[in-house]
């Protein structure tokens, strides 16, 4: 197999390098950005092209490892090539295969391949890869080839997808990424108005964050879950909902409250949860 970037960002440049000195040959990366298809290459010491047309030439298999918006432009332009027998890939969570429109008349097969993975870092990020788990939905010859590639060779952990869940799909992976951040967010600027430094507000809350998300992955949400409104305290959530009372933080608190409670009432059966859940 023989790999040709279209995208030389952070995923693309993550991926190149982890590929690189396995079992398939990195062609090089062709950028909009010239200067950045040039870092990349260096690199993953592969080649730099100028023109996509030069790349599509040079290897059998494309990943195009571009922003969401840019995939569809990218497709617009590289369809009139010569694509005979080759593989078409994009790595976006949210779009599926079907962006690949007309490719049943190119020769060419087409997949989308999605690491549950944070790209972080441009040239970091390779070192934890091997971590990763992918899902893979498409045509038949691309996603067996690409299984192949990344769970027979690998050793990935690889799920297949139905094309009209890659939404969903991705919703899921921002919830327990992006929506994440987004909460502790809110818990430090928190403790900052209570006097603690951001520093010593990470401090406090890097135990109980990381024990529940431990707690969460081994033994799910519903054996997981602990605090006020499991223990159907009615008035720790009052108080709560006093001092954020008209902040974005309070609708946060709310909107999580109600899934909460959905959860606290399936563990605990025996507990009627009716008036907690009217706080919300």
């Amino acid at each position: 197999m023989n790999i040709g970037f279209i995208g030389a960002g952070k995923a693309g440049c993550t991926i190149g390098k982890y590929l690189s000195g396995t079992c398939v040959t990195v062609a090089g990366y062709y950028s909009k950005a010239g200067q950045s298809a040039e870092e990349a290459a260096a690199f993953t010491q592969s080649e730099a092209f100028y023109d996509l047309e030069t790349l599509m030439e040079a290897c059998d298999t494309v990943f195009i490892t571009t922003p969401d918006r840019a995939i569809k432009e990218v497709w617009e332009c590289i369809k009139y090539y010569n694509l005979s027998g080759k593989i078409i890939c994009h790595f976006s969570g949210s779009l599926s295969s079907g962006i690949f429109s007309g490719i049943e008349d190119t020769g060419a097969s087409c997949c989308s391949i999605h690491p549950m993975y944070a790209f972080s870092s441009k040239y970091k990020s390779y070192l934890q890869f091997h971590k990763a788990c992918l899902s893979v939905e498409g045509q038949e010859f691309a996603v067996k080839k690409i299984t192949e590639l990344f769970a027979d060779r690998l050793h990935h952990k690889v799920f297949k997808l139905a094309p009209e869940d890659k939404a969903k799909y991705h919703a899921a992976a921002v919830f327990a990424s992006n929506y994440i951040t987004g909460i502790m967010h809110i818990a430090i600027e928190l403790l900052k108005d209570c006097g603690f430094t951001e520093s010593d507000a990470k401090e406090l809350l890097s135990p109980v964050s990381l024990g529940n998300i431990s707690s969460v992955l081994e033994n799910g949400t519903l054996n997981a879950l602990t605090g006020p409104v499991e223990r159907n305290d009615m008035q720790t959530v009052k108080k709560h909902l006093d001092v954020l009372k008209d902040s974005e933080a309070c609708e946060v608190y709310k909107s999580l409250g109600r899934v909460l409670v959905q959860i606290a009432a399936r563990k605990n059966t025996d507990r009627d949860y009716t008036e907690i859940k009217s706080l919300f």
